[in-house]
């Protein structure tokens, strides 16, 4: 069909999914236009990757924004402050506080710690795919490979950063890991592991995150957007349950 003879609604409707006037296809994008594009036109940005999902430059820098976020937390004397407080709520031996003030002042302390939270993201992103792909593929019938849930997982992480990044800043301003950004800011001192969940549940942050993950499934799959968010569902629970224990 010529592009002058098709009615003005598709037209539209091509354009509002991103595609080239007249084909139906997306335009390519490239690996830098898809850093910026997740947050501005994350629709857009995964139909133009429906073809060939990438991930490899997003991986690098979350990895690498990971690992400096981690630097500065432990160097902010958050996580020695917090790790200190519970120690001495447990009535630990002087001794053993002193051990664990000493580790957390060497130089090793941040590379530790940066280290070890690359190796954790990196094992997140991977079952957050894993679990993309099982409700997605085998519960709801899509038909994706793990490529497209890794290049989502990958994706929905850099607005994951945007969380990380405040929480690291309000860790450095007030010397604790006890950051609140939903809800939790209204339920006291103390919020103990169902106000932790309740709190994550609730911070927009998070919420931006999850949203654009469920973008990203939903056009992959060309499906609704209830279908991303049924896909999405049991990583945020995961996500929620694992803030409780923090």
């Amino acid at each position: 069909m010529d592009e002058l003879e098709k009615p003005a609604g598709a037209a539209a409707a091509e354009q509002s999914a991103g595609a080239i006037p007249g084909t139906g296809t997306p335009p390519s994008i490239s690996e830098p236009g898809a850093l910026v594009g997740v947050f501005v036109k994350p629709r857009a940005t995964f139909a133009a990757m429906a073809q060939k999902p990438r991930f490899l430059l997003a991986m690098g820098v979350v990895l690498v924004v990971q690992v400096l976020l981690g630097i500065l937390v432990f160097q902010s004397g958050a996580v020695k402050n917090d790790a200190i407080a519970k120690m001495e709520a447990k009535d630990t031996p002087p001794e053993q506080i002193d051990r664990v003030e000493r580790f957390f002042d060497s130089p090793a302390a941040p590379v530790i710690g940066a280290t070890s939270g690359a190796v954790v993201i990196t094992f997140l992103l991977l079952l957050n795919a894993g679990l993309l792909f099982f409700m997605a593929n085998l519960m709801l019938g899509a038909q994706l490979t793990f490529r497209h849930y890794y290049s989502v997982s990958v994706h929905g992480a850099l607005i994951g950063i945007v969380d990380q990044a405040v929480r690291t800043a309000l860790a450095w301003s007030k010397g604790t890991l006890d950051i609140r950004l939903g809800a939790g800011n209204f339920l006291g001192e103390d919020l103990g592991h169902l106000g932790r969940m309740l709190d994550t549940m609730t911070d927009p942050l998070i919420l931006w995150s999850i949203l654009v993950t469920a973008i990203g499934v939903s056009t992959f799959a060309k499906k609704g957007l209830g279908f991303g968010f049924a896909a999405v569902l049991p990583g945020f629970l995961l996500n929620v349950l694992l803030s409780g224990m923090r």
